[in-house]
């Protein structure tokens, strides 16, 4: 159990460290600037623990930019549509089943992505990000 935790830790900070690169380019390249806010989209099925996101970006953030900086993490639920009626839905329990019709191939549409949405840099410039 100790292990489990200790690599999900590490995959997050990984993660985190990331993003810091990601966002530290982004501004350099944009012209510089005091990074206020990083804006974040979370999949329930991305393999991302928001908790320890979220305590491995408060730890490292203030290394790459400053304590100021703040994360904002939007939690974005599993959707999915099926393939033989073409309804869609959001998955409930991890339940892959189609509510309209009762089946199981279904394509996932939304929920299994870690997405970067904007920076906030000194006088509220906001920088529109990209995908992870």
């Amino acid at each position: 159990m100790r292990d489990a935790l200790w690599g999900s830790i590490m995959h997050e900070r990984s993660l985190v460290q990331t993003l810091l690169n990601q966002v530290q380019q982004i501004v350099a390249d944009d012209g510089g600037g005091v990074v206020k806010e990083i804006q974040m989209q979370v999949g329930d099925l991305s393999g991302v623990e928001p908790l320890l996101f979220e305590s491995a970006f408060t730890e490292l953030a203030r290394e790459w930019f400053s304590k100021e900086c703040r994360l904002v993490l939007e939690i974005v639920p599993v959707k999915a549509e099926c393939r033989l009626c073409g309804q869609c839905f959001e998955v409930q329990k991890f339940e892959f089943l189609c509510p309209a019709c009762g089946t199981g191939p279904v394509e996932v549409i939304q929920g299994d992505q870690v997405k970067l949405m904007s920076i906030t840099v000194d006088s509220e410039n906001t920088v529109t990000g990209a995908k992870l």
